[in-house]
This record gives structure tokens, sequence and C-alpha cells, in this order.
């Protein structure tokens, strides 16, 4: 009696609203962290780098890179069809005034001279730094954009997009030596390391990526029972409001076309235009319990199947109030604590991981010592070279490679048992044939129990 006590419909409304609180909430983090990294990011680099000026000159420099390109091209196929040197340059000069226009002029370099020594373009005054500039603040505004559409969209895509932009804008700085910290942080000590602001800045950057996965994990699981939920509810309502009534002659002649199809239920005989509402409650329902369970005749009555229907419903509620959630298979997703853990759990670990990691590849000692390496390896100045860190790097990136594959082989094995798990759990109709299959078979087991006794 207790059981049935419980309104299932109100379970599970609670139910979805929390899974929905659950979507907000990770996704309201996400945003958080990538807001804090972004930022972070930004006060990283020298202000210098943030000149309109700087930005402007580089655009033109890959605008003009295309246009130098193309004198240089030409340039050659006028050598290579015998014209002079001087003929070749005045041929090109020419063809550029008559498409491009212009004084003549290049990045304020003569265009002859141009032609004739283009790597003199690396050597004007700041174009290396408008470069820099344009590259960094265009990849800033991918960064951003990137981000802004994962939040919008929750596609891990976009915050894969952000994530690798914003690490080209510290590298690009770093190049440029426009970064104000200090790369060659001490490694030793794994705290020290830790609490650096480079560090500080790259796990934020890896946390937005990693919450950004698991808000598209979280999206995947609750979004489509949300939706699946919000449907069969709409039609398991229709289907217990609809009502049997008798018809007169008069009524049937009403006009019916001012009744919207998708707005009125279907309340009798006499609303024939709403009857597809019904109709559609009536498949979606049909499709869950069984596609042989009702057959629909062409010249069959409406309201007697939908009152067949009806009644069928209320009975399998009567044997099962939780049938609306079994119907809208809420009862298989994972419960909302468990969720929470999966997340909190997977996060800590792989964060916990990347730091251990990072410590053995900046610190490749420890590593040679538990692998029993000679004295020679381990004393020599090599174990502290770029190229020992990446003989240890390697093998660990390929490490994660290998337990991501592991996890994935058996989340498709674990979706595979569940869903041959779920097939078992949906209910099949009982067909006569079946059922008098039993009995012949019950029938042909008893003369054998009789000859064994």
């Amino acid at each position: 009696m207790s059981k049935r006590a419980i309104d299932p419909t109100r379970v599970e409304e609670q139910r979805v609203k929390r899974m929905q609180l659950l979507l907000n909430l990770n996704r309201l983090f996400a945003i958080l962290i990538f807001l804090s990294g972004f930022g972070l990011v930004i006060s990283l680099i020298d202000s210098s780098v943030w000149n309109f000026k700087l930005f402007w000159w580089g655009l033109k420099f890959i605008i003009f890179l295309f246009e130098l390109i193309f004198l240089l091209a030409g340039y050659g196929i006028a050598l290579m069809f015998g014209y002079s040197d001087p003929d070749a340059v005045a041929l090109m000069m020419s063809i550029h005034n008559a498409i491009f226009g212009g004084n003549g002029t290049i990045l304020g370099l003569n265009i002859e001279d141009l032609i004739i020594n283009p790597m003199q373009i690396p050597a004007q005054e700041n174009i290396v730094n408008s470069i820099y500039a344009f590259s960094i603040i265009t990849s800033i505004v991918f960064a951003f954009i990137a981000g802004m559409g994962f939040i919008r969209e929750c596609n891990p895509g976009l915050s894969a997009i952000s994530f690798f932009a914003l690490n080209i804008v510290l590298g690009l700085a770093s190049l440029n030596g426009k970064l104000l910290i200090d790369t060659n942080f001490n490694s030793g000590n794994i705290i020290q390391m830790i609490f650096s602001k480079l560090v500080i800045t790259a796990f934020l950057l890896y946390l937005f990526l990693e919450l950004s996965f698991q808000a598209n994990y979280i999206y995947s699981v609750i979004s489509p029972n949300i939706h699946r939920h919000r449907r069969i509810s709409s039609n398991i309502k229709r289907i217990k409001e609809f009502k049997l009534t008798t018809v007169t002659p008069q009524k049937l002649k009403e006009p019916t076309s001012s009744i919207q199809h998708s707005d009125v239920l279907v309340k009798g005989k006499e609303e024939t235009p709403s009857r597809p509402a019904i109709v559609a409650a009536f498949s979606k329902i049909r499709g869950l319990v069984g596609r042989k369970l009702f057959r629909i005749n062409t010249g069959e009555d409406w309201d007697k199947l939908n009152n067949r229907l009806k009644t069928y419903y209320m009975h399998l509620e009567k044997n099962d109030p939780f049938i609306a959630v079994s119907l809208s298979a809420s009862a298989y997703t994972p419960s909302i604590t468990r969720l929470i853990l999966i997340i909190t759990t997977g996060t800590i670990f792989r964060l916990a991981a990347l730091a251990i990691f990072s410590w053995l590849a900046l610190n490749p000692l420890p590593v040679l010592r538990v692998l029993h390496m000679p004295a020679s390896i381990v004393d020599s100045i090599e174990a502290q070279q770029p190229e020992m860190i990446l003989l240890i790097l390697i093998p660990l990136a390929l490490l994660f490679l290998l337990v991501g594959l592991l996890v994935h082989y058996i989340q498709k094995r674990l979706a595979i048992r569940l869903a041959r798990y779920q097939e078992g759990l949906i209910i099949r109709p009982v067909s006569t044939t079946s059922v008098k299959t039993e009995k012949q078979l019950q029938l042909k087991k008893k003369p054998s129990k009789s000859r064994s006794s």
C-alpha cells in the first residue's frame, strides 16, 4: 500500500528536475573555470601585444604575402620563358599595377627590390612582432568564441578548440618573449611545481577541457531522458483524459475545420480532426508495449480503439503504478548520486595522474632509478637534457592513450550488455499462437512423464 501511495508522476518529475539541475551546475562550473583560465592567460602576456597597430600590420602582411607569392611565381615563369631579369621585373610590375593597383610598394618596400630580394621583409622593423601580435590576438578571439559556443551548445569539440587556442597563445607569447612568467621553474619538488603560476594556468585549462567532456557526457545521458519523459507524459495524459461519448447524427454534420489538430484532445467521436493527436499517442505507446498487440484496420472505429488503449494502460498502471517510469526508460539511466560520483572521482583521478606524470616527465631520474639504469646514465649530464625528458614523456603519453582505449572498450561492452538486459525487460505481447504452442508442448511432456513413472 505504501508503494501505491507514492505518486510516480511526481517522483519522475522530481528526478527530471534534479537531472536538469545537475547539468546546469556542471555547465556553470565549466563557465567559471573557462573564464578564470581565459583571464589568467591574458594576464600572463605582456600588454604591448594588445596593440591594434601591430595587429593591423600583421593582417596586412598576411594579405600581402599572397600578393608576394603571386609576384615571385610570375617572375620565375617569365624567366623560364626567356625574359631577361629587368624585363621579367617590368612585366610583373605592369601586371601588379593592372590587377592590384597601388603605388608600387608593399609594406613600405619597393616592389622591384622586393621581387629580386624577398628576404628583406623579415628584416623590416616590427614585422615579426606584428605577426606574433596578429596570431596571438586571433587565437584569443577564436578561443573566446569557441568557449562561448560550448557554453551554448555543450559541444566538446568547441571546448577542445578553445583549449588548444589558449595553449597556442601561451606558446607564441613564450617564443616572442612576451610571457610574463618564467618557464624554467623548479620542478624538483612536486608541491612547488603544482603551485607555480604556469602549472596552475595549465591545470585550469585542462580542468575546463575535462569538465566540458563531463558536461557533454551528462547532456548525452540526461537530455534524451528529459525529452522522452515529456513526450511520453504528454501522450499518457491524453490517453487518460480520453472519454468515449455517444454521437448524434446532427453533431457529425457540424463543421470542424476550425479545430486545430495539435491543440485539441480527443473527447469523442464528434471531434474527428483531433483524433490524430490520440493516434500519435497510441502509436508511441504501441511501439513500447509491442507492435503486434493491436491490429489497426482501415474501417475500425477509432473511438473504440482509443478506449481499448486506455483500458489496457489503466490495467498496466493498476498492476504496476510505476509503469510510466518504465515506459520512459528513466529507470535505466544512472542516478544523480552515481553521476556526481563518476564526475568527481574521474576528474580528481585524472588531475592527480596528470600532476604525477608531469613531475616524472620533468624529473626523469626517479624513473631511471626505478628501471635500474646504470649509474653512468643516471649520473650523466644527458639525464637532465630535453631528449631524456622526451624519452620518458612519450611512453607516458602512450600510456594515457592505451588506458583511454581500454576504458572505451569496457564502456562499449557494458553498453551492449545493458542493451541486451533492457531488451529482456520490454513488455512483449502474448499471441494466441504462442499460447497454443505452449499447451501443445505441455501435452507432449505429460505422456513422457507417465511412461517414465
